[in-house]
């Protein structure tokens, strides 16, 4: 009879280790950084990293507008995995983008700066490790990737 109790109980211990051990998920590090060109800041452009070794899932994040990025693998986990990564940096379209109206607190959709250089993607070699990344990129003035921001 003592057997017949115990059963359960060890059924239902087996099964909740085994449930703990999968919910690890994959090894991430969080990435963040700002995207520049000769110093100037550049709002509004994706940030892709696509996991080259080992191969998987991509992170992802939009420069602010103070061109800053904090890459995103999943709705509810921050960062990428660990390994090389093909970065893409890619001008956002102005539909892609969506910014919090200070004064309202709704989100809208914003102008792009003057001069926005649309459709340009460069692509960079990088490795994430465990813990924290500050990945910046600072692009060269000569690779047309200018945005003036001022003024209209």
């Amino acid at each position: 009879m003592r057997y017949g109790r115990l059963l359960p109980n060890v059924a239902v211990l087996a099964i909740g280790l085994f449930i703990s051990g999968c919910s690890k998920g994959p090894d991430l590090g969080t990435v963040s950084g700002v995207v520049s060109q000769d110093g100037v800041p550049i709002p509004f452009v994706l940030v892709q990293f696509q996991p080259v070794d080992p191969k998987g899932p991509y992170s992802s994040a939009y420069t602010d507008e103070e061109s800053r990025y904090m890459l995103r693998f999943s709705q509810s986990k921050r960062g990428a995995l660990v390994g090389s990564h093909e970065v893409t940096l890619r001008s956002a379209k102005r539909d892609e983008i969506e910014v919090e109206d200070k004064t309202t607190g709704k989100m809208v959709t914003p102008d792009l700066p003057e001069n926005y250089k649309k459709n340009l993607e460069l692509k960079f070699d990088e490795i994430v490790t465990s813990g924290h990344n500050t990945i910046d990129f600072d692009l060269d003035p000569n690779l047309k990737f200018e945005v003036k921001i001022g003024k209209k």
